[in-house]
């Protein structure tokens, strides 16, 4: 079976279902799969649940756990999926805490324009898809110079053994030759 063609895989963070609901209408209608979850609890399920997650849209306030958590998780996992802030309740001081703890972008609401969100999660998307491009070359790399690697060993040895087969042989050929004279 091909592999779906999407925009991208997204999960959608938000406590407030209709804000999900719109933002992820809107999402599909562009391309993308959408997960959805109302809590950092549900969005972590997805997360467990969906590796295929490439971009993650959060909520910042919310009840219960704040939208750093999903930050505070990523980073705990190791994941480098990028995250973009939804909020409502915006400053200065929060946006530059979040980008500096690894938010990919931080937009204010309301999203009255379509281009304020899909403009940053299709370049989120990039850049995910260009981090995971990026390890698969090292991983082809590795394997490339670990075989070369073989090879070289094994023309060395094939060169060590020569030269003890040569060596064997002028010795022997050095012993009929003193025998000669």
């Amino acid at each position: 079976m091909a592999k779906e063609e999407t925009a991208g895989h997204v999960l959608l963070v938000d406590d407030d279902e209709a804000i999900r609901e719109s933002l992820g209408e809107l999402m599909e209608a562009c391309g993308y799969t959408v997960q959805r979850a109302d809590c950092v609890k549900n969005a972590i399920k997805v997360l467990e649940a969906h590796d295929e997650i490439e971009v993650i849209t959060s909520d910042m306030k919310m009840p219960g756990e704040s939208g750093m958590s999903v930050l505070s998780y990523l980073s705990e996992k190791g994941l480098t999926i990028p995250l973009i802030f939804l909020t409502g309740y915006g400053t200065l001081d929060t946006c530059q805490e979040a980008v500096k703890l690894g938010a990919f972008d931080y937009i204010l609401k309301p999203i009255d324009d379509k281009d304020r969100i899909m403009i940053p999660l299709a370049h989120a998307v990039e850049k995910r898809r260009m981090e995971l491009k990026t390890i698969e070359l090292q991983r082809d790399i590795i394997q490339m110079a670990e075989e070369h690697q073989a090879i070289i060993d094994e023309l060395l040895m094939d060169t060590e053994m020569k030269d003890k087969v040569h060596d064997k042989i002028s010795q022997i050929l050095n012993k009929w030759d003193t025998k000669k004279k």
